[in-house]
C-alpha cells in the first residue's frame, strides 16, 4: 500500500517498513476493538443512573439505599474478578474470554428491562461486574503484549480516551432514547435503555470475534502474513519468567512491582476524587449557576483528561521514558490541590481552573499501566496480575474514602477533601523517585525488561548481560502458548 510509505504513515508508525505494516493492522483491528468496548462500557454504567431517574426506581420499589447496594455491590465483584481476569489471559486465548464476556455482559443488561424487583437489578448487577472486570485490566494487558515500549502508552491513551467519551456520551445518549423511544410499544423509557444499550454491545463483540488477534505466540490473526506473525513474535523479546509453576508465588510477592505500583496508583486515585463524587456540579449549584450550567461545565474536565492523557502518552513513547511526565503529572495534583485548599468557596476563576487543571491528572490510567508493563516485561504471570492488582488495590480504598473526605454533607465546601487530595498527590512524588530508583537499578542488573529471542533455536539471548550467557527457557508446553 502506497500510504504505508507515506510520510504521515512514518510519523504515525516508524520509519521501519516492518513495523509500520504491522501496527497499522493492529491499529485498524485490536486498538478499535478495546476502545469501542470501554467506550460502551461507560455508556452501560451511565445507563443504570439514568434509567433509575427515569422510572425504574418507582417501577422495581427501590427503597433505602437500594441504588448504593446496586453500585456497591457491581463494584466489589468487578474488584474481586481483576486478577483472575488477567490470570486467565495467560491460559486461555483472549479472544474467548473477551467476546464470552462481552456477550455475557451484554445478555444481562437485556435481562434487566424484565426485572421486577431491586433485589434482582442488584443481583444482575453483581454478576456482571464479574463479566465486566476484564474490559479495563485485560485490554491493558493484551495492548501490553503487541506494542513495544516506545509505542505502548499512545495506544493506551487512545483506549482510556474512549473511556473518557463514553462517560461523557453516556448521560447524552441516555437523554436521547428517553426522548426517542419513551412509551414505544408499550414500554417505559427507563427498559428501552437496557434493550438499546445491550443491543449496541453485540456488533462490537462480533467484532472482535473477527479481529482480536489473541497474543502474538498464537499466530492466530488473519489479516497477517506469516512472516508478520513471526516479526510481531520476534521484535518485543521474550519475557524471562513465562510459566506457572511452583516459583510463581515466590515471583510475584517478593517483587516491589507488585507492591510499590498498585500503591502509586492507588494515590493518584484518591487524589482525583474531587473531580469525581458530583464535587463540582455541587459547588455550582451552590453557587447559584443553572441546571444546564451544571450538568455541562463539569464535562470539560473529560476534555483536559483527554487532553492530558494524549499529551503525557506521546511524551512518554517519544522519550520512551515514563518518570518524567510522571513528575510533572504529581507536580499537577500539588498545584490543583492547594489552589483548592487556598481559596474560598466563593472564588469561582480558582475553582474552575483547577478542577479543569487536574483533569490533565487523568493521564496515569494510560501512562503507569504502560509504566507497569515496562517494569514486569520480564515476567508474564507478575504482569498479569500485577496488571490486575493494580485496579483491585485502587478500588479497595476508592469505595469508602469519598464517604470520609467527599461526603454530600460537606457540599459546596469539601476543605477536608481538598487536603486529603493536597496530600496523597504529594505522596506520589517520592513514590515515583522509588520506583524510578528500582528501575535504572534493576534494568542496570538485566533483571527487567525482555530478552531478544533465537529464531533458530527458540531460546533467548539476554541483550542487557554478557554475549552469549542465557536465561532461564525452561517453559512448559501452556507458557509457550501464551508467550507475549
Amino acid at each position: 500500500m502506497a500510504f504505508i510509505d507515506s510520510k504521515t504513515a512514518r510519523w504515525l508508525w516508524g520509519n521501519d517498513p516492518s513495523d509500520r505494516h504491522l501496527l497499522a493492522r493492529l491499529d485498524i483491528t485490536l486498538l478499535p476493538y478495546f476502545s469501542l468496548i470501554w467506550f460502551l462500557f461507560g455508556v452501560t454504567r451511565a445507563s443504570y443512573s439514568s434509567a433509575y431517574v427515569s422510572g425504574m426506581h418507582e417501577a422495581l420499589n427501590f427503597q433505602g439505599k437500594d441504588y448504593n447496594y446496586m453500585n456497591t455491590a457491581y463494584l466489589v465483584v468487578y474488584a474481586v474478578f481483576q486478577m483472575p481476569g488477567t490470570s486467565l489471559l495467560t491460559i486461555a486465548r483472549p479472544k474467548y474470554v473477551f467476546v464470552v464476556a462481552n456477550v455475557v455482559w451484554s445478555v444481562l443488561t437485556l435481562i434487566t428491562y424484565k426485572t421486577t424487583a431491586a433485589w434482582q437489578v442488584i443481583l444482575l448487577n453483581a454478576i456482571e461486574g464479574g463479566f465486566s472486570a476484564i474490559a479495563y485490566v485485560g485490554a491493558q494487558f493484551v495492548l501490553g503484549s503487541w506494542y513495544k515500549k516506545n509505542e505502548l502508552a499512545t495506544r493506551a491513551a487512545a483506549f482510556c480516551v474512549f473511556g473518557h467519551l463514553g462517560s461523557m456520551a453516556g448521560g447524552w445518549i441516555q437523554a436521547g432514547l428517553l426522548a426517542a423511544l419513551s412509551g414505544r410499544d408499550g414500554l417505559p423509557a427507563w427498559k428501552w435503555i437496557f434493550i438499546i444499550v445491550s443491543v449496541m454491545t453485540i456488533p462490537v463483540a462480533l467484532f472482535g470475534w473477527v479481529f482480536i488477534p489473541d497474543l502474538p505466540i498464537h499466530r492466530a490473526a488473519w489479516y497477517l502474513t506469516a512472516e508478520q506473525k513471526e516479526y510481531a513474535i520476534s521484535r518485543l523479546g521474550a519475557s524471562r519468567k513465562e510459566s506457572w509453576d511452583l516459583t510463581v508465588f515466590k515471583r510475584i510477592f517478593l517483587s516491589w512491582q507488585f507492591y510499590l505500583l498498585p500503591f502509586l496508583f492507588m494515590l493518584y486515585s484518591l487524589c482525583v476524587q474531587m473531580l469525581q463524587n458530583n464535587v463540582m456540579p455541587l459547588w455550582m449549584a451552590a453557587r447559584g449557576y443553572t441546571v444546564v450550567q451544571y450538568n455541562n461545565y463539569p464535562t470539560g474536565i473529560y476534555a483536559t483528561a483527554i487532553l492530558g492523557t494524549i499529551v503525557y502518552a506521546v511524551i512518554s513513547d517519544r522519550i520512551k521514558s515514563r518518570w518524567e511526565v510522571s513528575i510533572a503529572i504529581g507536580l499537577t495534583f500539588i498545584i490543583g490541590s492547594a489552589i483548592l485548599v487556598g481559596t474560598s468557596v466563593d472564588n469561582d476563576a480558582a475553582h474552575f481552573f483547577s478542577f479543569y487543571l487536574l483533569g490533565t491528572t487523568f493521564a496515569p490510567q494510560a501512562v503507569w499501566y504502560s509504566w507497569m508493563a515496562d517494569l514486569t516485561s520480564h515476567d508474564v504471570q507478575l504482569r498479569a496480575i500485577t496488571t490486575g492488582f493494580m485496579n483491585s488495590f485502587d478500588f479497595a480504598f476508592v469505595t469508602w474514602w469519598p464517604l470520609i473526605f467527599y461526603p454530600v454533607t460537606d457540599a459546596p465546601d469539601y476543605h477536608k477533601g481538598y487536603i486529603a487530595s493536597l496530600v496523597t498527590g504529594a505522596l506520589t512524588l517520592p513514590f515515583i523517585a522509588i520506583v524510578t530508583y528500582l528501575e535504572k537499578r534493576d534494568t542496570a542488573r538485566g533483571l527487567i525488561g525482555r530478552v531478544q529471542r533465537d529464531a533458530g533455536s527458540g531460546s533467548s539471548q539476554d541483550g542487557d548481560q554478557n554475549a552469549g550467557s542465557k536465561v532461564d527457557s525452561r517453559v512448559n508446553v501452556r507458557s509457550e502458548e501464551v508467550d507475549v
